[in-house]
């Protein structure tokens, strides 16, 4: 995994650079939206096209697609949609005694949750938090956990299978599920920049900006629907995805 925490480690490297300019504060909060997936964009490039999981030296977890979640404690970008914020009180008697502050994750951990696994690379020094969702994969058969010639397998874009694909072998005191990130060996490919899937404007923690429109003015595009409401739709360009992915 020291690979893909080097790969990690530029996002930050490249926040530094911009953050610390006059111009950064001069920004409005839409152009801050689209830095900040330029500063993310070089992983992604890596992590989508250079690279893949190696499970038990026997399967290959193929990234198709991830999101990037990006929160900033004490600035001005904030991501209420994350799970581990301060914004979100914790229910575990563990944090409550760190005055019910979510401790943050050790860089390049694994963040298992109800919407899927993400992969944390966050920065308590400089009170961010960030990570990316594997929203997007597919399992294949290797031999000697080499990338396959030839591969006709499509994308599962359901992000909450990757428990079972990810982690077949569980995760034991003894060890489980061997998990490895391999660089190299993977044909390269070209990535586009979207917006997430399903992720609502919010107007503060755990309350969604909702808008009273009538079904006909309701547009996949801008709006997302639940339990008949509607609510703006987040359009932070913060999914990156292969080009011409096909899926399931």
């Amino acid at each position: 995994m020291e690979k893909l925490i080097e790969i990690l480690k530029e996002f930050d490297k490249i926040r530094k650079r911009d953050v610390n300019e006059d111009k950064w504060r001069d920004k409005s909060i839409e152009e801050k939206y689209e830095t900040i997936a330029e500063w993310f964009r070089p992983c992604a490039e890596k992590i989508l096209c250079n690279g893949y999981f190696l499970i038990n030296g026997k399967y290959i977890i193929d990234l198709g697609a991830i999101e990037l979640y990006y929160h900033e404690e004490d600035g001005d970008i904030k991501d209420f949609i994350m799970y581990h914020t301060n914004a979100h009180p914790s229910k575990s008697r563990l944090f409550k005694l760190n005055n019910d502050a979510f401790p943050y994750y050790n860089f390049g951990s694994f963040n298992l949750h109800q919407s899927g696994v993400d992969v944390t690379f966050e920065n308590e020094k400089k009170r961010y938090r960030a990570s990316f969702l594997i929203r997007s994969y597919r399992v294949l058969e290797t031999e000697n956990g080499m990338y396959p010639k030839t591969v006709s397998v499509k994308y599962d874009p359901h992000s909450t299978h990757i428990f079972d694909d990810m982690f077949y072998g569980g995760i034991t005191l003894n060890g489980g599920t061997e998990i490895l990130w391999i660089p190299t060996g993977k044909p390269g490919g070209e990535i586009e920049l979207l917006e997430r899937i399903n992720v609502a404007v919010y107007e503060k923690p755990n309350v969604k900006k909702e808008i009273l429109i009538s079904e006909k003015e309701y547009s996949k595009a801008k709006h997302i629907k639940t339990n008949k409401k509607y609510y703006e739709r987040d359009l932070r360009p913060w999914r990156f995805q292969i080009k011409n992915i096909v899926e399931e």
